[in-house]
């Protein structure tokens, strides 16, 4: 394993800023997409506050640390990865799952703190910004070596 010398670090910070701001893009309207129908469900309408109440700096820097410390993890791991999208896909689906999929299902084994299916769909909604995230940093990294 090498250490993060400049180039690397250019490398990530180049990759960071496309992956934040496609996300950043992209986010608002999936979270809509996604959290609607629970927004509008009578019995989970105490989970949620009205868009107009968020205080988006919260989200925002979630996300901003996220792909950040993201890009540290995939120039860490990625000599050990298949080099491309393939590596990309790879990395994304298994962080997935050792990070929001096993929780998640030992979390609900435990408890009921929340409805199953919203439970489900925040998982697939942050296994989607890793799997982007991931495929974002893959892209033509290994093409400047």
């Amino acid at each position: 394993m090498s250490s993060l010398n400049t180039e690397k670090w250019n490398r990530i910070l180049v990759r960071f800023l496309l992956a934040f701001s496609f996300w950043e893009a992209v986010s608002i309207p999936l979270r809509m997409l996604f959290f609607s129908k629970f927004y509008f469900d009578p019995n989970l309408r105490n989970l949620f506050i009205p868009i107009t109440d968020v205080f988006w700096l919260g989200p925002v820097f979630s996300d901003l640390v996220f792909t950040l410390s993201f890009g540290l993890l995939y120039s860490l791991t990625k000599e050990s990865l298949p080099q491309g999208l393939v590596g990309g896909f790879l990395l994304g689906i298994l962080v997935s799952v050792i990070g929001f999929v096993s929780p998640m299902l030992w979390t609900l084994s435990l408890t009921n703190f929340a409805p199953t299916v919203l439970v489900w769909v925040w998982v697939a909604y942050y296994a989607i910004f890793t799997t982007v995230t991931a495929v974002i940093y893959s892209i033509g990294w290994n093409s400047e070596d």
